[in-house]
């Protein structure tokens, strides 16, 4: 069982406070979504929004430790065209198509480029800055840029900008909070990859050329990309340690100890012996490898900063999936010592009676029916341990599957 069930999706919505307010109606003739990309361009409305979003990250990650978000990774999709777009898309139902035009058509204008400055000025600066600028204007120009400012056509910009305030927070919301499920089924999908493979290693449904993904998605958000990140590791570096310790196995051919031809010789004997006590310790090294990587995997997971909400979840699932492996782990090893004990004892009794021990075909032949009596009994019981191995072995493969199923589902 991995702790990856509990991966949660972490959305990040942009309050853009400063463009909540209430929803306006919209218009029967509304503009051209390119002639208003034009004028939300010529404003520097996008420009805003972006540095207004960027604001609002940098304030989260003051106030919300717990919540910090890479500023870098989370506002790659929020260009100054993108949102221009989605700005766009929306303020284009609540301006009309010839105030629109009209407007395009005043802007170029030298009114409308000192208009133009001053609004530029005022959002990026302040209103005093403004109005400063304002005053350094001659009286001609201060008559011409007030005469602009509360002609229709202007206001039918400041109108479409009030009404679509609540729209084009609720489209930036939606765009926001649809960027990141993005980045969160990207990031989960890399570790549910993993899973699968792992599943398909213990099925030998892998062949020799497997190819691990190197890195893992990121999010920006940072809580979800440490928790990914190690989730992402932790399986990568379990599924090398699987698979070298397969091929070790394999190599060993522990399966062929106890073939006839092995049980009638010093050397088969004594190469049997040799081959469990190997077995014994390559099992023991491989189990102490598996605890140390779930040790740091834990130890790591516990040092994410988080809400104590999230710690006290992790902590809680940490636990139940711990008293799951460790049950199915002690099991698993009890009948794997079993299993090689009695392999053990198979060689001492053929051990013990060398030289009157026959071989015929693939059956030996004992000279006393104690001795057959003994060995088929051991033989009865090392194949009651294989089957119980086995059985543990599509236990633990079904529930890594249905974990698997639920995080594909989450």
């Amino acid at each position: 069982m991995m702790l990856v069930c509990r991966l949660l999706i972490v959305l990040f919505l942009s309050s853009l406070a400063s463009f909540a307010e209430a929803a306006g109606i919209q218009i029967n003739n509304p503009a051209r979504i390119e002639d208003v990309q034009k004028i939300v361009s010529t404003f520097g409305i996008d420009q805003g929004m972006q540095n207004a979003i960027r604001r609002d990250v940098e304030n989260n990650n003051r106030t919300k430790p717990e919540l910090f978000f890479d500023q870098e990774i989370y506002m790659r999709p929020f260009t100054v065209d993108a949102i221009n777009l989605h700005t766009s898309t929306v303020l284009a139902k609540y301006i009309s198509h010839d105030y629109a035009q009209k407007l395009l058509k005043e802007l170029p204008k030298p009114v409308g480029k000192i208009s133009t400055r001053l609004w530029l000025i005022e959002m990026n600066q302040n209103l005093d800055a403004a109005r400063s600028e304002f005053n350094k204007l001659s009286p001609a120009d201060r008559k011409a840029v007030n005469e602009f400012r509360s002609s229709p056509t202007f206001l039918s910009m400041l109108n479409a900008l009030n009404n679509s305030k609540e729209e084009r927070k609720e489209e930036l919301a939606a765009w926001s909070g649809n960027e990141m499920q993005g980045r969160v089924r990207q990031a989960r999908k890399s570790i549910a990859e993993l899973m699968e493979i792992s599943i398909k290693l213990g099925k030998d449904e892998v062949g020799e050329n497997l190819k691990l993904s190197e890195r893992i998605p990121l999010t920006g958000q940072r809580f979800f990309d440490q928790e990914a990140r190690l989730t992402f590791e932790y399986l990568r570096a379990n599924i090398k340690q699987n698979v070298r310790f397969s091929e070790e196995l394999k190599a060993l051919d522990l399966a062929n100890v106890l073939k006839p031809a092995n049980l009638t010789s010093h050397q088969g004997i004594e190469n049997g012996n040799l081959v469990i006590l190997t077995a014994e310790n390559m099992f023991d090294d491989n189990s102490k490898r598996y605890d140390s990587l779930r040790a740091s995997y834990t130890d790591a997971l516990e040092k994410i900063v988080m809400s104590p909400q999230q710690r006290q979840e992790i902590i809680a699932v940490n636990k139940k999936n711990m008293e799951e492996i460790l049950d199915l782990r002690i099991r698993r090893n009890e009948h794997l010592r079993a299993f090689l004990e009695l392999k053990k004892q198979v060689l001492a009794l053929c051990e013990s009676s060398y030289g009157k021990i026959k071989v015929d075909g693939d059956t030996l032949l004992f000279d006393n029916d104690q001795d057959v009596n003994k060995y088929n009994s051991l033989a009865k019981q090392i194949n009651i341990e294989r089957q119980a191995l086995l059985d543990l072995e599509k236990q633990d493969l079904e529930e890594r599957t249905r974990t698997l199923d639920t995080f594909k589902k989450k």
